[in-house]
C-alpha cells in the first residue's frame, strides 16, 4: 500500500517536472505545461484520490496567496484610476463569452462562466512574466497591475456568486437567490474581519517560532476553506478571504516567505489535476468553437489594454504593450471550467479549457515579443532626410544646425566701459 502512494506520488512530480523544464527551454509559462501533461496523462494508473487531495491543497494555496497580494489600503487610495480602468476592461471581455455561450445553446450558466473565463487575465503568469522579463518600471506596468486587481477581486466574488447558484443541489431561483445572499454575508463578514480585527490578528500570530506560525497560519486558510463549503461556496473563496485577512498585518512578509515553496509545489499538482480531468473527446468536438474563441478573447484583451493605456496618458507603443501584456488566461479560468465540469456542461468545460490553453500560450509569445510587436506598428517618424530614402549626396545637407553659443552675461563693470 505505502509503496503504491510512493510511486504514485513520485510519477506526479516526476510529470511536473519534465513538464516545467520543457516550458522553461521553450521560453513558455509552466501553467499550460502542467494542464497539457495532465492531458496526456489520462488513462494513466495514478492514485485518484492523491492527486484529488493534492489538487484540493494547491487551489487553496494559490488562492490564498492571491488574496495575500492584496492591500485594501492600497485599494481605497488608487480606487477611481483601479475601478475606471477595471470597468472598461470588464465591459469589453466580458460581452464576449457569454454572447458566445447563449449563441450556442449552452444557456445563462454557460454563458455566464463562459464569459466569466474569457474576461480574466493569469495574474500568476503576467506577474512571473514581469518580473522574469524586468519590465516592473515600465510605464505600462502600472496600469497592467491595477486591472488584474480589479479583475481578480472582481472574480473572486464572481466565483463565489457562481459556486454558490450553480453547484447547489436543487438550483431554482430561491435556492440561486439565497446561495447569492450568503456568499455576499461570508465575503462581507470575513471583509469585515479583515478591516476591524487587524490589532487582534497581530496579536494572535506574533509567535516567534516559525513552525507554530506555519502551523497557525495553515489552520487559518483550511478552516477558513472549511467554512466556505459549508456556507454552499468553493474553498478557493475561503482561501482568498484568508489572503486578503492576513494581507491587512505585518505578518504578510513572513507568509509569503514561509508558504512560497508549498505554493509552487501544489498550484502545479492543482494544473495537472485540471488537465487529468478534460474530456478530449469534448475537446475535440469544441476546438473550432474554442479557436474562435481565442481569437475573439485576444482581440477583446488587446483593445480593451489599449483604451486604458490611451486614457492613462501612455504612448501608443505602451498602450500596445499593455494589451498584449494581459493576453494570457490562466488559474481563475481553470476554477470556472472545474464548476462547469461539476455542473455537467462537459463542452463549456472543454471549450474552456481549449481557449485557457491557446490563450496562455499565446499571451505569453506576446509579451515575449511585445516590445518589438510595438515598434512593428508604431515605427518612430523619420525626422531626417537619409531616414525618409533620400540620396546620400543630398542627405548630407540635412546636419543639424549647430546651436547658438549662450550670451555671455553682461558683468557690471563693462557696460561703465562701453559708455566710455
Amino acid at each position: 500500500m505505502h509503496g503504491g502512494f510512493l510511486l504514485g506520488a513520485g510519477a506526479v512530480l516526476l510529470a511536473l517536472a519534465l513538464a516545467g523544464m520543457g516550458a522553461r527551454v521553450l521560453g513558455q509559462s509552466v501553467i499550460p505545461a502542467y494542464i497539457l501533461m495532465g492531458m496526456g496523462l489520462r488513462g494513466a494508473e495514478l492514485d485518484e484520490h492523491l492527486v484529488e487531495v493534492l489538487a484540493t491543497l494547491g487551489v487553496v494555496l494559490l488562492l490564498f496567496f492571491m488574496g495575500l497580494e492584496f492591500s485594501l489600503g492600497a485599494l481605497l487610495r488608487n480606487r477611481r484610476r483601479i475601478v475606471r480602468d477595471g470597468s472598461l476592461d470588464l465591459l469589453v471581455c466580458f460581452p464576449p463569452g457569454l454572447a458566445a455561450g447563449l449563441l450556442l445553446g449552452w444557456g445563462w450558466t454557460g454563458g455566464l462562466l463562459l464569459g466569466g473565463a474569457l474576461y480574466v487575465s493569469s495574474s500568476a503568469i503576467i506577474a512571473k512574466a514581469t518580473i522574469e522579463m524586468r519590465r516592473s518600471a515600465n510605464p505600462e506596468t502600472e496600469s497592467a497591475l491595477g486591472v488584474l486587481v480589479y479583475e481578480d477581486l472582481a472574480m473572486a466574488l464572481f466565483l463565489a456568486l457562481m459556486s454558490g447558484a450553480v453547484l447547489a443541489a436543487n438550483p431554482s431561483a430561491g435556492t440561486v437567490v439565497l446561495g447569492m445572499g450568503r456568499a455576499l454575508l461570508f465575503v462581507g463578514v470575513v471583509t469585515a474581519a479583515a478591516l476591524l480585527g487587524r490589532r487582534v490578528l497581530e496579536r494572535v500570530f506574533d509567535i516567534e517560532s516559525d513552525d507554530v506560525f506555519l502551523l497557525s497560519v495553515g489552520a487559518l486558510v483550511l478552516l477558513l476553506a472549511w467554512a466556505a463549503i459549508g456556507a454552499g461556496l468553493s474553498e478557493a473563496i475561503g482561501a482568498f478571504l484568508a489572503g486578503l485577512v492576513l494581507s491587512e498585518t505585518d505578518h504578510r512578509e513572513r507568509v509569503q516567505r514561509l508558504f512560497l515553496p508549498l505554493e509552487g509545489l501544489f498550484a502545479a499538482i492543482f494544473f495537472l489535476a485540471f488537465g487529468l480531468s478534460v474530456d478530449t473527446g469534448a475537446l475535440l468536438q469544441v476546438w473550432p468553437v474554442a479557436l474562435a474563441l481565442t481569437v475573439v478573447g485576444a482581440i477583446a484583451k488587446v483593445g480593451a489594454g489599449w483604451w486604458i493605456g490611451k486614457l492613462s496618458g501612455h504612448p501608443n507603443r505602451a498602450s500596445l504593450s499593455l494589451g498584449l501584456t494581459l493576453v494570457p488566461r490562466g488559474e481563475f479560468s481553470v476554477l470556472l471550467a472545474g464548476i462547469a465540469a461539476t455542473a455537467g456542461l462537459a463542452q463549456v468545460s472543454a471549450a474552456i479549457a481549449g481557449s485557457v490553453l491557446a490563450l496562455s500560450l499565446l499571451g505569453t509569445v506576446g509579451m515575449r515579443y511585445a516590445p518589438a510587436i510595438s515598434r512593428r506598428v508604431f515605427p518612430r517618424r523619420a525626422t531626417s532626410l537619409a531616414e525618409r530614402g533620400f540620396r546620400a549626396d543630398l542627405a548630407m545637407h540635412d546636419a543639424p544646425v549647430p546651436a547658438a553659443a549662450p550670451a555671455r552675461p553682461e558683468r557690471p563693470w563693462e557696460g561703465d566701459q562701453r559708455s566710455r
